[in-house]
């Protein structure tokens, strides 16, 4: 069967309880940038927020309820920084909320932490140790218990 050809990412959406809470938690903390904000009818505003070209589209929905990685759909996003450490250091002096502190990663070489945004999205803060990066060929697990199948 032949793809469809799709050349990449266009967009994520997250359903938020307050938008100009997560569009200042985006921008301030993590370098997003509002592209455009909207509303669709029935009072319900949404926004383009862009890292990457990629976007994270973010709507207005006060009764979405927090994903949970307990039996339901958990929606994560992942960014790359260059240094975890001191991500870390701002992000907690800013009062953001850490799920996981920094750890070695055994999917990829490097580190890796877990923040919580204002909705209760998880986002994966993560630090590349090279050679390693998303198209490494080479890569190969340096923990036990972790194979490369593929």
């Amino acid at each position: 069967m032949e793809p469809i050809c799709a050349t990449s990412i266009s967009h994520i959406i997250y359903p938020v309880k307050d938008l100009d809470e997560t569009i200042e938690f985006y921008t301030q903390n993590l370098g997003f940038k509002v592209l455009r904000r909207y509303s669709s009818g029935a009072g319900r505003e949404s926004a383009y927020l862009e890292l990457g070209g990629v976007l994270l589209e973010v709507g207005q929905r006060p009764d979405a309820a927090p994903p949970s990685a307990n039996g339901r759909l958990e929606n994560r996003i992942g960014l790359t920084v260059t240094d975890l450490d001191g991500a870390v250091e701002l992000l907690k002096s800013r009062g953001v909320e850490m799920e996981d502190e920094a750890y070695e990663a055994r999917t990829f070489w490097g580190r890796q932490c877990k923040i919580k945004d204002p909705s209760g999205y998880s986002v994966t803060l993560r630090e590349w140790k090279a050679p390693d990066g998303p198209t490494f060929p080479d890569w190969q697990p340096r923990h036990e218990g972790t194979i490369r199948t593929g």
